[in-house]
Parts: C-alpha cells; sequence; structure tokens
C-alpha cells in the first residue's frame, strides 16, 4: 500500500526574515576594510550601525566607502575639527568666521553706497558734459574692487590641516603638506621633539592643531588655525590674510584706494558745476535733499579713501621691508635659510586643505594616530 506524501509546509515569514538579514549581515562584513591599521583593530562583525556613526557628513554618498557608508570630504568634517572657516558652494570658497560677518557688511556698504549715488545721480552729467571715459574708468575700479575683495575673502589665506586632518587624507595630500612645512606627521610627536636647529630656524609646535609650523607661520585665533606666512586677520574682508592671498588684499586696497578717489573727484566735479549754473550753494537750507545726501555718502567715501589711503602705504613699506604685519607689531622676524623675506611676491602655491577631496581614513578614536 503506497504510503501518502507529506506535505511541507512554507517557510514562516519571520524565519525568512531572520536568514535573509543573517545572509546580507554575513556580506557586508568582510567591507569594512577601510586602511590597514584599522582592519587590524577592527573586527570583521562590526555592525553596520557602528560604521555608519564614524560617516560625518550628509553629502553625496560616492568615493570611499567604509562599509556600507561613504567617508567624507574634507569640507564637510572640517568644522568638526574646531576651525571656525566656513565652507560655501560645495567646498570650492573658504570664508572666515561668523563673528566677522558685521565687520565685512560693513565694508561692502562703504563700497557699495557711493558708487550706486555715484552712477545714480553723477555719470549721466559727467559723461555727457565732462568726458565718457570718467564713468567708464570707474566703473572698472568698481569691478576690480569686487572682484579682488571676493578673491581675498573667498580664498583659502593658507591654512595649515591640523593632525587628526592630515592622518585621514589621501597619501597625495599628506605629501603636500609634508612638502612645505618639510616635517613628516609620524616624526613629530610635541614640542619636545624639535631639535634647536628647527626651532632656530623658526619652527614651532602648535598645541592647538597639534602640528609643526613652518618659519613665518602663526595660530589665529580667529579662525582658530594655522597659516602660512600670516599677516593678520582682517574681519573686513572676513579672512585672514595670508600667503594665498596676500596678493589678492594688496590689490583689493588699491583698488579701493582709486575707487574711492574717482568717487570723490566724479562727485565733487558734479557739485561744483551743480552750484555754479545758478542752483546756489548745496547747504541744509537751500537744498537740505542733496546737502544730506552729499553728507551721508561723502563722509563715508572720505573716511574710505583716507583708511585705504594710509593701510595701502603701510603694506608698500611692509613690502619693501620684507616684513608681516605681525612681524612688524613685534618687532621680529624668523631667521634660517628656510625664510623668505618676500611676502607680496611669495609664491601662492596650492592649498594645503583640499575641501573637495573624500577622507581615505575615518576620524574618531578607532583610527591609531
Amino acid at each position: 500500500m503506497a504510503m501518502p506524501a507529506v506535505e511541507q509546509k512554507p517557510e514562516s515569514h519571520s524565519e525568512a526574515t531572520r536568514s535573509s538579514s543573517l545572509s546580507s549581515a554575513d556580506k557586508a562584513a568582510p567591507l569594512i576594510q577601510p586602511a590597514a591599521n584599522f582592519a587590524a583593530e577592527t573586527s570583521s562583525h562590526t555592525s553596520s550601525e557602528s560604521v555608519t556613526a564614524l560617516w560625518h557628513g550628509p553629502g553625496p554618498r560616492d568615493g570611499p566607502e567604509l562599509g556600507s557608508a561613504r567617508l567624507p570630504r574634507v569640507y564637510e568634517v572640517f568644522e568638526e575639527l574646531g576651525a571656525k572657516n566656513r565652507f560655501y558652494c560645495c567646498g570650492f570658497c573658504m570664508t572666515g568666521p561668523d563673528i566677522d560677518r558685521p565687520y565685512h557688511c560693513c565694508a561692502w556698504s562703504f563700497i557699495l553706497v557711493p558708487s550706486i549715488f555715484y552712477f545714480l545721480v553723477c555719470s549721466k552729467y559727467l559723461w555727457e558734459k565732462v568726458s565718457i571715459w570718467l564713468p567708464i574708468l570707474t566703473s572698472l575700479v568698481l569691478l576690480s574692487t569686487v572682484f579682488f575683495l571676493l578673491m581675498t575673502s573667498c580664498t583659502d589665506p593658507g591654512i595649515l590641516p591640523r593632525k587628526e586632518l592630515r592622518t585621514s587624507m589621501s597619501d597625495k595630500s599628506r605629501h603636500d603638506v609634508e612638502s612645505v612645512v618639510g616635517v613628516q606627521v609620524a616624526s613629530i610627536q610635541g614640542e619636545d621633539a624639535l631639535s634647536p636647529e628647527k626651532i632656530a630656524e623658526g619652527y614651532a609646535w602648535c598645541r592647538t592643531c597639534n602640528i609643526v609650523r613652518p618659519p613665518r607661520s602663526s595660530h589665529c585665533a580667529d579662525c582658530n588655525n594655522c597659516v602660512l606666512t600670516f599677516d593678520h586677520h582682517c574681519p573686513f574682508v572676513n579672512n585672514c590674510i595670508g600667503q594665498r592671498n596676500y596678493g589678492f588684499f594688496s590689490a583689493f586696497l588699491v583698488s579701493t584706494g582709486c575707487l574711492g578717489f574717482a568717487v570723490a573727484v566724479g562727485i565733487g566735479i558734479y557739485f561744483s558745476d551743480y552750484t555754479h549754473q545758478g542752483h546756489g550753494p548745496v547747504t541744509l537750507s537751500n537744498n537740505p535733499v542733496l546737502f544730506l545726501l552729499m553728507v551721508v555718502i561723502g563722509v563715508p567715501t572720505a573716511i574710505l579713501f583716507l583708511g585705504v589711503l594710509g593701510l595701502s602705504l603701510c603694506h608698500v613699506y611692509l613690502s619693501c621691508r620684507g616684513k608681516t604685519t605681525k612681524e612688524c607689531l613685534r618687532g621680529t622676524r624668523g631667521t634660517g635659510a628656510m625664510v623668505s623675506s618676500r611676502t607680496l611676491s611669495l609664491v601662492r602655491g596650492p592649498s594645503l586643505v583640499p575641501a573637495r577631496e573624500r577622507l581615505e581614513r575615518p576620524l574618531g578614536p578607532l583610527l591609531a594616530v
């Protein structure tokens, strides 16, 4: 007599879910191999939650992997390391701290308000009665002033990456930093490791950034970063002035001085002819509107012109002496073969903060530094 076939029951939903999760975990575990030294310390059974915790940014997930997550770009973790600089346009623009915004807005107001009054009120008269070249040259100077201000404000001044960031960057970026500094990251572990020869040449240890500063570099308290050939921190341009933007800053001072002179001359010619055309002198009783406009526009323009003129002459003197503002105020300058006596003519060099580059090693206590 034939035995009846035993009917197999379908697998329950909970058992299927459990088996699928186990298989997916077994597949994901071998992928956790970000670096050789990190893999030696990390178990192959690291959960996906702990791997995701090492990812510090919401940026696009493409690039070096750490398990199921992607390592962030440099600009996404820059502020987490203690720096106060801000990045815009996906890391293409770098500016200073938020505390500089009122001063930065003041600088833009001193540039744009007199220029707008010049072009709205005086430019037509100057074009028709005096010379077409006055408004044309003034507009060109205004464009150059805005350009150099943006380049000074949005350019990396020469920031030296901190040790935590250097050890997580790619080998090429780390080699670029070491070639500029002249000291390998792993060979220096503190201020005591600097030889007397290095100290005599101007090298110094930064306790905040945990790095060696090359000669003429200094730590900026406003941005909380070390900057190459540090001149000063200027809140009006919302950035430090260092090796990579000192030329832009000097050009900005020259173009701003020329703009103030051109606007002042144009407004002066307009009001001088306005008075001689039978309108009488511009006074508060005769023409209160124009008088108030002349005071509101003329006083900032005069202050801008005189201030920028004095600052420009000061930096011309510093460039001729081969000193930075900080060195002049302190009355010192580093010595040694690594020190250049040039400031304005220094080679800018590439940025040592590869903002768009993804980290190759995770940040955090799991990384052996």
